[in-house]
């Protein structure tokens, strides 16, 4: 009986796959084979497989324990283990405690402190650009806007100039300019001719 080894396993393996797969195409073929062409196991399988007796054999060796070498036999015993007692719980130190809360009370106003700064410094920049915002607006506004305010303003109070002026020479004027008339009329109808 000869041993068989992981290659003659994978050789015979590859050996059926060929021949199955022949087998397979030879099924799909569109002629029926003849019965003469029909495969035989032992031709599909090969002749070289293994007997089943072989495997367990083998299996058999595989599986049987390797002799220990002897030892002399201890003659002292061992003590019977003592039950352990449950672990004492250790109570924290309140000096250690109390240290590392300052510790975190201290990292976190450190932070607080960073962070306040950074919001500053934010605000700080955020007013800058605000306030060239407004700068520009107002220009942009002043620009725009001014004129047309100015224009209206100066047409209303031309405008209002105007009627008032008119209004004072209508009381004034045109009273001492008739009255002049008047006069001029009088006395060049009252003067006699002179022939």
């Amino acid at each position: 009986m000869t041993p068989i080894t992981p290659n003659d396993d994978l050789d015979a393996s590859d050996t059926l796959l060929v021949k199955a797969d022949a087998l397979i195409h030879r099924h799909r073929s569109s002629t029926l084979p003849q019965a003469d062409d029909l495969p035989v196991l032992t031709d599909v399988l090969g002749e070289d497989l293994p007997v089943l007796d072989d495997i367990a054999d083998e299996i058999a060796l595989d599986d049987e324990p390797l002799e220990a070498p002897l030892q002399p036999a201890e003659t002292t015993t061992t003590p019977a283990a003592e039950p352990t007692a449950p672990p004492a719980i250790v109570e924290p130190d309140p000096a250690i405690i109390a240290a590392a809360a300052d510790a975190a009370a201290k990292a976190a106003r450190e932070e607080a402190l960073v962070q306040a700064q950074a919001a500053q410094m934010r605000m700080a920049e955020q007013l800058i650009e605000f306030d060239a915002h407004i700068a520009q607006t107002l220009e942009s506004w002043i620009s725009n806007e001014l004129p047309q305010i100015v224009a209206a303003e100066v047409d209303g109070m031309v405008e209002r100039l105007r009627i008032k002026t008119l209004a004072h020479m209508r009381a004034t004027l045109v009273p001492d300019l008739s009255h002049k008339l008047s006069e001029l009329l009088d006395a060049t109808l009252n003067t006699p001719k002179q022939d």
